[in-house]
């Protein structure tokens, strides 16, 4: 054997011994992307590994998967930055999320998750420390016409807080107020996560339209222990009153309003907790007169609405009145499916053994109509008149409070009309503040709220479109 042929062998035998430990040497490396606001995975996040050494160099990049799933093999040992992107980091204004990642020759297989921060972390961030266990609401404010940012104007959110003085306690209305500039970014600090709020949009003089506008008002419910709730708004800029939206229904009346109308479409289905269509459910459009009924398939559709975000009330006979938000974009059209959930398990027989109910208010409660509240709600919310009960009923509007009550809000029907107001079946001239000159809100036993008289029983007649209100004393109603 020469002494050529003795070198290529051992080269072989070199080649040989060091390939296997090459591939010892290597790691996978997988684990999940998660939204920790939402509680869900993200899907189709970029996940990136990066030597720290050399950041700027082309690193591994690969896609999470439809449960958020991701995976990197033949990984080398060192030291890495490893993060994700995806588009939900751009609408809560963050960068790409990243940290440092040591893989070590001695593992074979790393299991790496990424997340977005918890939600306290980020309202400690946004917020500052804070001693209570109150949340934040943050999103951006889009023009509905064109999607750009809107560029001045405010965010109000309202609630109610529980208040201990010395007249005891009671739930006291509350609204913080946020300013958002350029970019159309707010952040809502200080808000009860515990109960529904009302969030608001509003254009200010800096909206580059030269506009003024707001989105409707819809309510919001922060997810279990998640103290951010996020939620973009959509702005549509004022127009001019115009005609009803086709296959809405026009009020009657000389005295009747008509709807701001728009260039938005919207259509959906409503169906059951089964998947099953509901026949003959009326989905409205909030701060509108804009109604429709579904058909035997559960569908719905219209046209000419206002653009913005809005709140959609639906009512279907047997189950539980539903509100959601939508977003309606001019000269498009939305999809929006609805669920009303499962029907009303019907009552069997009952057994009287108080008072009873002499006006009806429990059978028209059952069947899902209207807005009511008995004696017990008004007494856990504090509510010291008529009008603190009915503060966040979907059919009237707050506009504040009463300068010579001020436990006393002002409200208005939808449209900022008067509502009707009877008490125990008669009409009462000075509306909602003459039933709370008249008695005490402890002798109160219920309450109905119809956004107009079509939705009110034969019995009691309103003006125009407007809301009605029918307060019963504890003679009426057990």
């Amino acid at each position: 054997m020469t002494r050529s042929s003795k070198l290529m062998r051992c080269a072989g035998c070199t080649v040989l011994v060091l390939l296997p430990m090459r591939l010892i040497a290597q790691t996978n490396i997988s684990g999940f992307v998660r939204d920790s606001l939402a509680g869900k995975p993200l899907v189709g996040a970029v996940i990136q590994l990066v030597p720290s050494a050399t950041p700027w160099a082309v690193g591994r990049s690969v896609k999470s998967d439809s449960i958020g799933r991701f995976a990197i093999d033949s990984v080398a040992p060192g030291q890495y930055l490893f993060g994700f992107q995806h588009p939900r980091l751009d609408s809560l204004g963050l960068d790409a999320v990243s940290k440092t990642l040591q893989v070590d020759k001695a593992i074979r297989f790393l299991r790496a998750d990424l997340a977005l921060p918890s939600g306290r972390t980020f309202v400690t961030m946004l917020c500052g420390p804070r001693s209570d266990s109150s949340g934040a609401v943050i999103g951006r404010v889009f023009n509905a016409d064109d999607g750009a940012p809107v560029t001045g104007g405010s965010v109000v959110v309202h609630f109610a807080q529980m208040r201990i003085d010395a007249g005891g306690v009671r739930k006291v209305p509350m609204q913080v107020v946020a300013p958002f500039g350029t970019d159309g970014r707010f952040v809502v600090c200080g808000v009860p996560v515990d109960a529904a709020i009302l969030a608001q949009a509003r254009a200010g003089t800096g909206d580059a339209t030269g506009k003024a506008g707001m989105s409707g008002e819809i309510e919001m419910v922060f997810e279990p222990k998640v103290p951010l709730l996020h939620r973009d708004l959509l702005i549509a800029t004022r127009d001019a009153d115009s005609s009803i939206a086709a296959g809405g229904v026009k009020p009657a009346g000389p005295r009747a309003t008509v709807a701001r109308t728009g260039s938005a479409r919207m259509s959906g289905r409503v169906t059951s907790a089964d998947g099953k269509p509901v026949n003959g459910a009326r989905v409205s459009v909030q701060d509108t007169d804009i109604s429709i009924l579904t058909d035997s398939s559960g569908a719905f559709r219209a046209s000419g609405l206002p653009s913005g975000t809005r709140t959609l009330e639906v009512v279907a006979i047997g189950f539980a009145p539903v509100r959601l938000a939508t977003d309606l974009r001019a000269n498009r059209e939305s999809t929006v499916p609805i669920s009303v959930g499962a029907r009303i398990t019907t009552l069997g027989a009952v057994k009287v053994t108080g008072t009873p109910d002499r006006a009806g208010f429990q059978k028209r409660r059952a069947a899902g109509l209207g807005y009511f509240v008995d004696a017990n709600q008004m007494e856990q919310r504090g509510a010291q008149n008529v009008a603190m009960a009915l503060a966040t009923a979907p059919a009237l509007r707050n506009n504040g409070f009463s300068v010579d009550n001020p436990t006393r809000p002002l409200l208005s029907g939808r449209n900022n009309c008067t509502p009707v107001a009877y008490l125990d079946g008669q009409q009462i001239p000075d509306g909602l503040g003459g039933i709370d000159d008249l008695l005490t809100i402890r002798r109160v036993g219920g309450i109905e709220v119809y956004a107009n008289p079509t939705e009110a029983p034969p019995q009691f007649h309103g003006q125009g479109n407007c809301a009605i209100v029918i307060v019963w004393t504890k003679s009426y109603v057990p």
